[in-house]
Formats: C-alpha cells, structure tokens, sequence
C-alpha cells in the first residue's frame, strides 16, 4: 500500500541547545543555513509525500510560519499542524498521541523534528512495504535508538539500551507505519498515558511494546550509507554541518567569510581543523574574511591572535560589529557618542573620525559594545544620556560569548 502522508513531532525546546533555542524552537535551528524542519518537510516532498502533520508546541507561530513557506514551494504538497498545549510537560509520545484522528486508516511516516535526512533515505522508506524501522547498519551510537532482529530478520526491539554485540543497526528516527500496526501503536500509546500516567516518554517505547506482542512482521529498511544526523545538542550541530554541507568544492568561490570566536578559536586555541580550512581555501584562490560581533578589540588585536595561532592576516580582512557601527554614525553626522565599551573600541570610533564624549557631555548618541571594562558609572551616564534623548545603538545582539570556560555574558 503507497504511503502518502507524514507525521513530524516537532513540539521540544532543544535545551541542549541554548541559547539558540532562546530565540527559535530546536526545529528550528539551522543546518548548512537551513531549518531542520525544512530540510525534512522538503525531502518528504521530493519523496512524493503529499500530506504532512507537524505537531507544534514551543514558538508553534515561528514553526506554523516555517510551514507555510516550505508549502508554498512545491504543487500538491500540504502542511497542516497541531498543536501541543502542554508541550512542556511532556515529550514526543503525548505528541504523537494527538495524530490519531488526523492520520486515520491510511499508512504513514513518522519522524522526530530533530534529525536531517538524505532525501534519497526519506524516499527509500517511503516506497518500502509495510512497517519499516529505517536503519543504519554502519554505525553504533550511545544516543540513537537501536534495534535488534529476531532468527527470520524481522525488529522485534527498539531501544537505546541495546549493547553493540546484539544490535542490528541504528535507528534514524524514521519509521513507516501500515494501518494495522498503527492501530495497536496508538493502542499502546493510550495504554501508557491513560494506565501508566506516563506523559514525558518517547514515542520509541509504544513500538517496542507493540513489536513485543510479535504480532506485526516489521521490516528493518536498511539506509546504511545514506546521510543522516540527529541534532540534540552542539556536538550534534557541528556533525551535521559538515554532513550536510553545500559547498563540495571552490569552483566559482571567490570569497569566504569565517566566523572567529567558537569557530576558528576558543580564547587563545585554535579549534581542531580550523588552520587546515582556512590553508585549504586560500590555496583554492579564495579570499578569506574573517568576522565577529565580539566589539571589545580591534581589527590589529584580531590579526596579531590569528598570526599567533599561525593563521596570518591583513588587519583589513577583518570585519567587526565596530565596522557597522562607526559607518552609521559617519552616515548620520553624529554630533558625538558615548561608548559603553572597551578602550579598544572607543579609540576605533574616535579614530575614524566620530567625536566620543565623556561624563557630563551631550552626546547625540549612545553605543553599547561588548565592554570588559564595564563600570557601573558607564551604565549611569549611558541611561541618562539615553533619558535626554540620545540615539541607543547596540552593536550586536549577542548575550553570550564562547570561552574556552564556557559561555560568557
């Protein structure tokens, strides 16, 4: 029987991932400059998946938006949501739980909002018979789900505390399901959350119970090779840029902007491979940029750390939050500012030709930089100038920086 519509159970923070999920839901979170949701809504697309339901919790409005606009990309192809009020409190089988009625007596996928699939894995398990568990046998993982078969090949366990001497494989996330599985799936589902009061349990454990009853003969469907990541935490993100990474090669590349703090370096480290990309990409002929919101040093104190860390730099190469900032206040005629931030910054302003103001002046405008000089006089005066009317210009929204120690105001 074809397979023609999915359910996605997207409703988790992330917490794993703040603070990115401060601001958007794990769903959310970008992969290779793309959604996570997306990159699955599109590949179900691609694998002639007509219909899908994402179940929505936290910032469901930034989620429902997603939607709408992955939709509006392809022609018979609808996305509906439903949303879990009490997303907090519980976890992907109460989720999954509120799919029943919508999902009706048709076969359907099922994946978990976290994970980015190889379109060609979705479209395999799409055109597979039954119900499949899609698995990957090239790999073990503490963290994923594993499953294990019985003497005639059919998944008779998923879990995570399966050893690697007995597991078949890993499992992806994704599954398919025919009618008469899930009907003793969603029995399942009730079971535990109506007898066991068990709401912050995950989906995983209503199939293993319904594949204990060894009723259903459930196909592992082999994806081994094919690209895959499960996000839950930074480790994670990381494994799935590279793995889903667009740029295969520099044909055409004419430039590259890096990232600096958490990206090339941790305080005065380099991070693993990050000498290497850059060497490769200069000797690709393209030109490297290097970028940061951190306002507290100039564009010479980011050039002499490079240079230590044996990747050498024109100080002009350099792109800072600094940069914006004095351009708008040339661009405005600024009558004078008064910088909440470091020495190193202030001097840049002045520098480039922008009046700074001390205590008790009249500035036109108030700028509030990465300061780890910050003194409560510089809050006092910043306010007061703010309260006479001077413009506030913040330099970046970052609230946390990336040390060696950990996350920093």
């Amino acid at each position: 029987m074809s397979c023609s519509q999915a359910v996605i159970l997207a409703a988790g923070i992330g917490s794993r991932l703040k603070p990115i999920t401060l601001r958007k839901p794990k769903c959310s979170v970008t992969v290779d400059g793309r959604p996570i949701l997306a990159h699955q809504l599109r590949a179900y697309a691609q694998a002639g998946i007509e219909e899908v339901v994402v179940v929505t919790g936290y910032m469901r409005g930034q989620v429902a938006r997603l939607c709408s606009r992955v939709e509006a990309d392809y022609d018979d192809f609808t996305v509906t949501t439903v949303e879990n009020e009490v997303y907090a409190n519980t976890d992907n089988l109460y989720s999954f739980s509120l799919v029943e009625e919508v999902v009706g007596d048709e076969p359907f996928m099922l994946s978990n909002g976290d994970v980015v699939f190889d379109p060609e894995l979705v479209r395999r398990v799409a055109t597979a018979e039954g119900t499949g568990v899609s698995t990957d046998r090239g790999m073990y993982s503490e963290e994923a789900m594993k499953v294990t078969v019985d003497e005639e090949g059919h998944v008779d366990h998923i879990s995570k505390d399966v050893p690697e001497s007995e597991a078949y494989g890993c499992g992806t996330d994704l599954y398919r399901f025919d009618p008469a599985f899930a009907t003793a799936l969603f029995d399942e589902v009730q079971r535990i959350l109506g007898t066991d009061d068990e709401y912050t349990k995950w989906t995983e454990l209503a199939i293993d119970r319904a594949l204990a009853s060894g009723t259903f003969a459930v196909d592992p469907i082999d994806v081994t090779g094919l690209r895959w990541v499960e996000i839950d935490d930074y480790d994670d993100l990381l494994e799935a840029d590279r793995t889903f990474a667009a740029l295969r090669n520099l044909d055409g590349i004419e430039a590259a902007f890096v990232d600096l703090d958490g990206t090339v370096y941790l305080d005065d480290e380099p991070l693993d491979g990050a000498r290497e990309a850059v060497a490769a990409l200069r000797e690709g002929g393209v030109d490297v940029y290097f970028l940061s919101n951190n306002s507290s040093r100039w564009k010479t104190d980011y050039a002499e750390r490079l240079d230590r860390l044996g990747i050498p730099v024109d100080p002009e190469h350099v792109l800072l939050s600094t940069d914006g900032v004095i351009n708008y206040l040339r661009s405005v005629n600024s009558r004078g500012v008064y910088v909440v931030g470091t020495e190193a910054m202030r001097t840049a302003i002045e520098n480039h030709g922008v009046p700074v103001v001390d205590e008790g002046g009249d500035p036109s405008h108030v700028v509030v930089g990465f300061d780890t000089e910050l003194t409560y006089e510089k809050v006092r005066e910043a306010t007061l100038a703010i309260r006479d009317g001077a413009e506030f210009l913040l330099a970046h929204p970052d609230t946390v920086c990336p040390t060696g120690d950990g996350l920093v105001p």
